[in-house]
């Protein structure tokens, strides 16, 4: 194969195409000779450049052959066996240089050698297609960037990215480099693509909006957020659960269930199927929000509710916020509809907080709040237990919470009564006798520092000490 591509160097001019390697780009470099003086030039076409003898580097340049010359198309130094290279012959002056002609007479048009390299073109220059982007999309996280037209074809094969082969999480449109192949067409119009290249690349775009339309993403607060079960409640749980684009027809607008209610249950999936009208909440089965009512909604789910907290010294009518946070949910209204949804609003000693509350639930602590779950297993007791226990403390006033609100009926969101709970495992493992515990734990010294030590999250340093205790040291 590179014989013959020898062979050709001798002819007036020559492609040299690779397009079943890729590591090569597809239309390399061309190889001209000058018919009068015989001089042989080679013109890059490529992205990455060509290499001449190990050392020259040309891209985007004209550089005159002599005898004996190697080109690689490929050269990397520390991979010898990835490279493509392209060795010319050892022949005399006369075989290249003809007798007319003397190595002072060059072509009828003399490359410059010393052209710079048009960095702003290679900037945008698209990968794939090698040609200016156009309708420019971005990979993340990787952040690579590539013609949507191009990247269309290559999702049908492949889900991870063409440069870096890391998978591929989100697609979204890089308008600001758009904006910059715009300017650019601007100073080089004749850069520009065919009319037709460009209506054979829009349709060729299979990115719809849905593939850029990113996700909703609930969000904690730091305390909140140090369990990682917390995120098992978010929509990324979900591909049904995608709230981006959220219903915001109320339920018991006038019109709904004649207009709305097939599509909406339609959309539930086979697992967890919505339930049929009937059987909503009775509680709001036979209200019908008035004109140009308000309407609350609902943190969790995202769909709107009547507003009707003024009316909650009526009999009938469900709490529809957290008393500590004052955000609005629907669970106890009529049932929250998100899916993984655990009730996300309930009386304190009716919250699911599930099995995963007591993990690292005495400040992050895993030692200590596997002490606390070793403790309970020992009894055969659970979380629930551990709740009622401390609740009927706060009753007797033996248990003492900052938030001199907290009672066993009040209303709470998951995350408040998350909040809540943990303040009274803390002081349920506080209250446990010394008998009744290991004595490797038991002979461990206090912390300085006590409860607000922030290297207790470290397991050599909570095994060393005890940091169900008040803090001593600086304590001013």
């Amino acid at each position: 194969y590179f014989f013959a591509l020898q062979i050709s160097i001798y002819l007036l001019g020559c492609y040299l195409s690779f397009p079943a390697s890729k590591l090569v780009s597809g239309e390399h470099c061309k190889i001209v000779q000058d018919e009068h003086s015989g001089l042989v030039w080679l013109e890059d076409m490529s992205t990455n450049g060509t290499v001449i003898n190990t050392s020259k580097l040309v891209k985007k340049q004209t550089h005159m052959l002599q005898n004996g010359d190697i080109i690689y198309f490929v050269y990397r130094k520390s991979e010898p066996e990835q490279n493509y290279d392209l060795s010319l012959p050892h022949t005399s002056s006369k075989e290249i240089v003809s007798a007319k002609g003397s190595p002072g007479n060059l072509l009828s048009k003399p490359p410059v050698e010393g052209t710079k390299t048009d960095k702003m073109e290679e900037t945008l220059t698209c990968v794939i297609c090698q040609d200016l982007l156009h309708d420019c999309v971005g990979l993340q996280p990787c952040m690579h960037v590539f013609c949507a037209a191009c990247y269309s074809g290559w999702m049908e094969r492949s889900s991870l990215c063409p440069t870096c082969r890391c998978p591929v999480e989100r697609i979204h449109k890089n308008h600001i480099l758009n904006n910059l192949v715009e300017a650019y067409l601007i100073q080089h119009p004749e850069k520009c693509r065919s009319e037709e290249d460009l209506k054979s690349m829009d349709s060729r775009n299979k990115i719809t909006q849905d593939m850029l339309q990113p996700k909703v993403e609930r969000s904690f607060s730091d305390e909140e957020g140090s369990s990682d079960y917390l995120f098992e409640f978010s929509d990324n749980d979900s591909d049904s659960s995608d709230f981006s684009q959220p219903l915001v027809i109320c339920r018991q607008c006038p019109g709904y269930r004649r207009e709305v209610s097939q599509v909406l249950f339609a959309t539930a999936t086979e697992e967890e199927p919505a339930k049929p009208t009937g059987e909503q909440p009775s509680t709001s089965s036979d209200y019908c929000c008035p004109p140009q009512g308000c309407h609350l909604i609902c943190t969790c789910c995202l769909q709107p509710m009547p507003d009707r907290r003024a009316e909650l010294n009526s009999q009938e009518v469900i709490a529809q916020q957290c008393v500590l946070c004052q955000r609005p949910f629907c669970h106890m209204y009529w049932g929250c509809q998100r899916i993984g949804c655990q009730g996300c609003l309930a009386r304190f000693s009716e919250l699911n907080l599930t099995d995963k509350c007591l993990d690292g639930v005495l400040n992050n602590n895993n030692y200590e709040s596997e002490i606390l779950q070793n403790y309970l297993s020992s009894r055969g007791k659970s979380w629930r237990d551990l709740l009622k226990e401390a609740l009927e403390g706060v009753q007797h006033g033996s248990y003492y919470l900052t938030d001199v609100r907290v009672s066993a009926n009040i209303i709470l969101c998951f995350c408040c009564g998350l909040r809540a709970f943990k303040e009274l495992a803390y002081k349920y493992r506080q209250n446990i006798p010394t008998s009744e515990l290991p004595a490797a734990v038991t002979s461990r010294p206090d912390c300085y520092w006590g409860r607000n030590c922030r290297t207790q999250v470290k397991a050599h340093h909570a095994m060393k000490f005890n940091h169900i205790c008040e803090q001593t040291r600086f304590k001013n």
